[in-house]
């Protein structure tokens, strides 16, 4: 049956990432995904959109932005930390709009580095999470899927994937984070060169093929059972500071998304609520995907 709603899923995806359409700026009464591609992927969702997009087909009425930053191995530090501040920026814009939203956030590879950062804070301790953004993680942000973060630790209580080690950038620190653990999915398998320190570079872009659909699954059960949350009490912090660090990640040893859509998109359906698995209609209807995705 899995395998079978897997297809299903692969088949409206295909057909989904035709299009093209720009986020509005309306309230979702889905879920409002913010988005992080991996180093060297062209800007726009990356490979990680796949999961939004999966996502979205489980709860109607979602929408996705995606974060633009430089995703370059050049730089390294100074690239991931812009990703870090614009998932804050994003966040926070977003929230301030629609606060009885729910929000997800999303990365790979370095966009996986960034939105940890964002969330926990340096992975030493260079800088801050703001007591906004932590409100906003309390109140409205329900869901965070990371794919191959260098940040990777397998003590960390968000860990899953195979790997039994940690990454290239270990977090060291998780003390903002630690309130919202059940919000989080950090996968990282064993031989990655980034998250498992590991020397096997085909694996670092395996995450799609094998866990698309357990991610988006997470998403939308946070989704279903986060009808209320309660808001987790701010800590005081320091002011923000810049990060210390300094040096170059090596090359990426997995292909990059061909996609170069900027632009956000949401999928029709009934309102946000009580989870309704009607979207399992797309499997009675995986042939006329098929069909479509030909003629499109």
């Amino acid at each position: 049956m899995k395998g079978l709603l897997s297809r299903a899923l692969t088949l409206a995806t295909a057909l989904f990432q035709r299009q093209a359409l720009v986020w509005d700026g309306t309230c979702s009464t889905g879920i409002h995904m913010i988005v992080a591609r991996g180093s060297t992927e062209p800007d726009g969702y990356g490979r990680i959109g796949v999961v939004a997009q999966n996502a979205s087909l489980l709860i109607p009425n979602s929408s996705i932005a995606t974060i633009v930053y430089p995703a370059t191995f050049e730089n390294y530090f100074t690239s991931y930390a812009t990703g870090a501040s614009e998932f804050e920026k994003l966040v926070l814009q977003y929230v301030d709009a629609c606060p009885d939203s729910k929000v997800a956030l999303l990365g790979y590879s370095q966009g996986a580095h960034a939105m940890m950062d964002a969330v926990c804070g340096n992975s030493d301790d260079g800088f801050f999470v703001s007591p906004e953004f932590q409100k906003a993680l309390g109140s409205q942000v329900i869901a965070i899927v990371a794919f191959g973060s260098p940040d990777f630790n397998k003590t960390h209580p968000w860990s899953a994937g195979t790997s039994t080690g940690a990454g290239l950038f270990a977090r060291k620190n998780i003390t903002a984070c630690e309130p919202y653990a059940a919000r989080i999915r950090s996968w990282c398998d064993e031989g990655d060169i980034y998250c498992d320190l590991g020397s096997d570079r085909s694996v670092h872009g395996s995450y799609f093929a094998n866990y698309t659909l357990d991610a988006a699954e997470f998403i939308a059960e946070r989704f279903n059972s986060s009808d209320t949350v309660v808001d987790v009490p701010t800590t005081t912090a320091p002011p923000t500071t810049t990060p210390t660090q300094s040096g170059t990640e090596t090359t990426d040893g997995t292909t990059t998304e061909t996609t170069t859509d900027t632009t956000t998109t949401s999928t029709p359906g009934s309102g946000a609520g009580s989870f309704n698995p009607s979207w399992i209609m797309i499997l009675s209807m995986a042939g006329t995907l098929m069909i479509w995705t030909e003629l499109l």
